[in-house]
This record gives C-alpha cells, sequence and structure tokens, in this order.
C-alpha cells in the first residue's frame, strides 16, 4: 500500500516522503530507486542535522536512539540536542533487547520491477511493505500457548498447505489480526515451521492412506484377471483399462511398480506352496528309502522311486500321458481349486538329489561303524599292551642291561598278557622288553656317569682288583644310587678299568714298535754298511753309540740286527742271481751291469728298506 506523499521538499532533491499505513514517514529516491526509513540529509533542515538523536524501527514500532549517550527511547525527544532517559514499556523493563545497543545500519528498499515503470512524478508511489497494523485490531493474550493456538488457527483459516513458504503465506494472511498474536517476529517463524511440519505429516499420511487404498483396489482388479506369474503389464493394461481402479492410479510408472509388487507377491506365494509340497514328497521319497545300502546303484533307486511316486512328480513329467501336461501350456487363475499347477512336485534332479542324500547318509552310518570297530580294536589292544608292560614292570628287579630276550622268554611265553599280545598291530611284546632293557640301561648309565664324577672329585682311584665292597661303601657315601645296580655298576667299572689297562699295554707296544723300527731304520743308514758277514760281537761297538740304541735294551735290539742281517743276506744272494741270468742273456751285458751296478744296488736297498717298513719283532 503506497503512502501520501507530503510537501516541503526541496524541487532539486530526487527525494520523496511518503506515509506508511502505519503512519511512519519513509523516503525514497527517484533517480536510484531507493526506498529508506532514515531521513536524507537533502531533506532534513539545520536543527535536525544538528540533533543527537536518530529515529528507527523495531517490528514496525518507532523508537530513537541518541548517538552521544547510546540510549534508546519509545517516546519522541522534545529537546533533540538534550539526553532523555529511556522509557520503560508497561508492566516491564524497556524492551532494549528488541531496541539495538548500537547505532543499526540503514534500512532500503528496492522498489519491485513492477513500479520502476510507474511515473517518476511528485505523485508515483513506491510500494513499502506492511509492517504494522492499527493497534485497535490487535488481541492481547495471557499467555504463549494461547497466542500460539490463535496464530496457529489464522493460518488454518487461510487453509495454508504444507508446501507453502514463509514469504507465500505472509502475503497471504499479513493483514489478519492474528498475525501480531505473536509479538516477535521468530516466535511467528517458530510456530509457523511446526505448523508447516505437523501439515506436512498429516498431508503425507493421508497420501499413504491413499495409496493403501489404491493399492488394494487395484490388487483387487488383479485377482479378477486371468494372469500367471508369466504374465506382463502390457496384457494387464489391456485387460483393465477401463476399470476404475486402474484409472485411479496417477501415472503409468505407478501402475507397473504396482503390478511388479503383485507379481512378487504372487510368485512368494507360489513358491511357497511349492517348496511345502516339495518338502512333503520328499520326505516321503527319504522315508521310503529306508537304509539304503551303499552299494546301491542310481538306475535302480530311480526306477524304484518312479514306480512309488510317479504320481507325485511335475504335471509335466508324470509318466501317465493323460496326466501329463505340455511345457507350452501353463495355467491361469492360480485361485482357482481346480488349477493344476504345472510345476508343483517331484523333478528328476529332487529324486537324484533324495538319492545323493540317502546314499550320502549310508555312507557315513557305515563310516561311523567301521569308526567303532576300529577305536574298539584299538581299546582292546591298548589294554593289552598296558597288562603286558605291567608283567615287564613285575620282573624288571631281575632285568640288567645285558639281558636279552630269549633269557626272559621263557618265563612268560604261556602267560595270559603275553599270548592277547600276540598278532596285534603296533609294539611287539619283544619290542616293549627291549624298550624296557634300554631304559634301564639308560638308568644305570647315569648312575655309573655320577658315581665316576664322584670318584674324580674325592680322588678315588678304581682298579681292576679293588674290592666290591669299597665301591658300595664309597657309592653310599657319596652318591644315591639304587643298591640293586651296584653289582652290575661294579662290573662295568672293572671292565672299563681291565680296557684301559688293555689300551695302556698297547700304547706301549706301540711305542716300543715305533722305537723298533727307528732302530732298524738306523742299521740300514750306517755307514760303513752292514754286509752279510756282519756280526753282533764285531759291531756291538759301534751300534751301541747310537741314539736308538740306548732306548732299547739289548736283547731287543740283537733281534733286530739278526733280522737286518738276514735281509741283507737275502739281497746279495738274490743280485747274484739277477746278474748270472743277464750274462747268459748277452755277452756285452756285464759291461752295462758293471756301468749300473752302483745305482741299481742303491735302488734296491731303498726298495728294501720300503718293504721292510712296519715290520713286526717277534
Amino acid at each position: 500500500m503506497n503512502g501520501t506523499a507530503l510537501g516541503g521538499q526541496d524541487p532539486v532533491t530526487a527525494w520523496v516522503e511518503y506515509t506508511s499505513p502505519d503512519g511512519r514517514a519513509y523516503f525514497y529516491n527517484r533517480d536510484t530507486k531507493v526506498t529508506t526509513w532514515e531521513k536524507p540529509d537533502e531533506l532534513k533542515t539545520q536543527q535536525e542535522r544538528d540533533s543527537v538523536w536518530k529515529e528507527y524501527a523495531k517490528d514496525g514500532r518507532p523508537y530513537w536512539y541518541n548517538t552521544q549517550t547510546k540510549q534508546s527511547t519509545w517516546t519522541r525527544p522534545d529537546v533533540p540536542n538534550q539526553p532523555i532517559k529511556p522509557l520503560e514499556a508497561p508492566g516491564s523493563r524497556m524492551d532494549l533487547d528488541r531496541v539495538p545497543s548500537r547505532q543499526p545500519s540503514m534500512q532500503r528498499r528496492e522498489p519491485s520491477r513492477s513500479r520502476r515503470s510507474a511515473s517518476r512524478g511528485p505523485r508515483s508511489r513506491p510500494p513499502v511493505p506492511a509492517t504494522t497494523l492499527d493497534s485497535r485490531s490487535r488481541h492481547e493474550y495471557k499467555t504463549i500457548e494461547e497466542a500460539e493456538h490463535a496464530f496457529t488457527s489464522m493460518l488454518k483459516r487461510h487453509n495454508v498447505r504444507g508446501d507453502w513458504s514463509w514469504e507465500k503465506m505472509l502475503r497471504a494472511v499479513v493483514n489478519d489480526p492474528d498475525y501480531r498474536a505473536l509479538k516477535t517476529l521468530p516466535e511467528r517463524k517458530n510456530a509457523f515451521q511446526r505448523y508447516i511440519t505437523a501439515v506436512r505429516e498429516t498431508e503425507l499420511e493421508q497420501h499413504r492412506e491413499e495409496q493403501r487404498k489404491q493399492r488394494t483396489e487395484f490388487f483387487a482388479l488383479l485377482d479378477t484377471l486371468p494372469i500367471s506369474e508369466y504374465t506382463r503389464f502390457p496384457k494387464v493394461k489391456h485387460l483393465a483399462h477401463e476399470h476404475k481402479a486402474f484409472c485411479a492410479i496417477p501415472s503409468n510408472k505407478e501402475r507397473v511398480e504396482l503390478f511388479d509388487a503383485y507379481v512378487d507377491e504372487l510368485l512368494e506365494k507360489l513358491g511357497g506352496e511349492r517348496r511345502r509340497v516339495r518338502a512333503q514328497c520328499v520326505r516321503d521319497a527319504t522315508e521310503y528309502l529306508g537304509a539304503l545300502s551303499i552299494s546301491a546303484k542310481w538306475t535302480d533307486v530311480r526306477d524304484k522311486l518312479l514306480e512309488k511316486f510317479g504320481d507325485q512328480m511335475m504335471p509335466i513329467l508324470h509318466l501317465n500321458p493323460e496326466k501329463r501336461m505340455p511345457m507350452d501350456i501353463l495355467y491361469f487363475g492360480v485361485r482357482d481349486k481346480d488349477t493344476v499347477d504345472p510345476e508343483s512336485g517331484l523333478s528328476m534332479l529332487d529324486l537324484l538329489d533324495i538319492y545323493e542324500h540317502a546314499i550320502t547318509d549310508a555312507e557315513r552310518l557305515e563310516s561311523d561303524r567301521r569308526k567303532h570297530e576300529k577305536d574298539k580294536v584299538y581299546r582292546q589292544q591298548r589294554q593289552a599292551r598296558d597288562a603286558f608292560r605291567q608283567l615287564l614292570n613285575e620282573h624288571v628287579k631281575e632285568f640288567t642291561p645285558s639281558t636279552t630276550w630269549s633269557e626272559f622268554y621263557p618265563q612268560i611265553k604261556h602267560h595270559t598278557a603275553y599270548t592277547e599280545m600276540l598278532g596285534q598291530s603296533g609294539s611287539t611284546p619283544q619290542e616293549m622288553f627291549w624298550d624296557a632293557i634300554e631304559e634301564l640301561s639308560d638308568e644305570m648309565y647315569n648312575e655309573r656317569k655320577q658315581l665316576e664324577s664322584a670318584m674324580r672329585s674325592h680322588n678315588f682311584h678304581m682298579h681292576v682288583d679293588t674290592a666290591f665292597d669299597k665301591v658300595c661303601e664309597f657309592a653310599q657315601s657319596h652318591c644315591k644310587i639304587d643298591a640293586k645296580h651296584m653289582d652290575y655298576i661294579y662290573e662295568q667299572l672293572v671292565i672299563k678299568c681291565k680296557r684301559r689297562e688293555e689300551e695302556d699295554d698297547e700304547r706301549k707296544q706301540r711305542h716300543k714298535r715305533r722305537l723298533l723300527d727307528t732302530f732298524k731304520y738306523a742299521l740300514y743308514d750306517l755307514c760303513p754298511e752292514l754286509t752279510p758277514d756282519s756280526k753282533w760281537d764285531t759291531e756291538c761297538a759301534r751300534i751301541s753309540r747310537m741314539a736308538e740304541y740306548k732306548a732299547l735294551d739289548e736283547n731287543a735290539c740283537r733281534e733286530v740286527f739278526d733280522q737286518v742281517i738276514e735281509r741283507t743276506k737275502e739281497r746279495a744272494e738274490r743280485k747274484r742271481r739277477d746278474s748270472g741270468s743277464k750274462r747268459e742273456r748277452s755277452p756285452d751285458a756285464g759291461a752295462a751291469d758293471k756301468r749300473s751296478k752302483h745305482g741299481v744296488d742303491k735302488c734296491e736297498d731303498r726298495g728294501s728298506s720300503d718293504l721292510e717298513e712296519g715290520e713286526m719283532v717277534g
């Protein structure tokens, strides 16, 4: 609504003053098309320019603000240049929360596009937003709940729907007195938002109820049509395009969705019925087969099942030609009690599956039976081994590590624990006997090592002739050894001492043989050399000065000397024989023999020395 222009403005300026419906003055610039509540400087008098008071508006109600004291008041000040104490609203303190604490920015409004084509003369009126109503048309409410209820009732009277925006609602209800039932704009917007939310929920529920009704009527229509699970929507559209329930659906897309949902329910219903019938037939066939043998063949079981359950097969698989249905004939009117479902019943794959389950169960039962028998035999064998092990424990006191099976066998060959072990798998009685002997041997070996360690620690020297009582006394004092094992341990210690003495003798003999060999090699290397005619008495003086001779006794050295002389004689005889045979073969052989005689003799001497290395003296 346009206000009335006021006179007195300067014709040079472009600003024009107007009055809003609530009596407030606002100003419009004809050049810039700007609207403002604040009086522009071009229209102010000198006194107004010098004044410290500024006029503003809050929710359509004017107030004044002092730029020096930073105070606000609802009444127009009489003295512009003098601060005035702010005035309080009736019933409470002054609503300073609705009055800014500092000077607000200038409010400007752009004229609408439709007003721009209006006359720009002094009679043209720019649009002014409706801000306030006559205070005489307002209703006062005691509580905020009553005010909000009046505001909501006002929205219902104007048929405000859930898809309305705030601006659209405002244009429809701004002149209604109950629009001002709520004092502040945030309260109105919050109430409007709650109203819109409630209306939208109500509209949504109404829409859902309408959809459920349409769905029910559409499904009832489909129930009357000759359709099956293989029917498609174009056929339904052709059959029901004139029905009211079909036309009530607003779009073809929704009809297709409803038809798909109907088919899904139909398939679920048919699937449940088919599964029930099939499960019953499978149970009957499984019970009929009973305990099937693991050697049963599929061909025999198949003929047996077809003979018994031929009537429960799918209609397209009936053995009776009169009951068999061709695959290309599909049923219609699935709710008809006389309708035959061509896919209800057993198939050949079902029969094969029944056979596989039956043969699997038979194999499992056979496997369980064999496992039970195997476990039973294993328990019997384990009990027999435990009984024989107990028998060994009874005779273990008689055993020694040197006890043999042939010594123990005559004692148990007629015992029940032994005879029950014969012929069974696993460890044999002889193996168990040797296991016991090995354990006993390990035990006695550890005890003997313990005794030997104690002997070394206490400087107790064990000899072959050491008395048994002395060893037992030492063992009782320094070791924890079973007295029953002392006989065997003492025997082992004596054997070890004898073996040690034999090893010492053998070591001495080896040392003596090495000395004799060294002496023999020294005799071969004497210079001048020994001849076949050399005698011990003649060479004794020279030989006695040898270092090798001093390490031996005279008798042993003389025996070695006799062996060397004997070997020397044998070499000399062999040389004479070889030289005689060469002279007979060639007359020139003598000269060659002379030239090589010295070298040949040296080679033979060295060869004889090598052959005689390691020779033992008897």
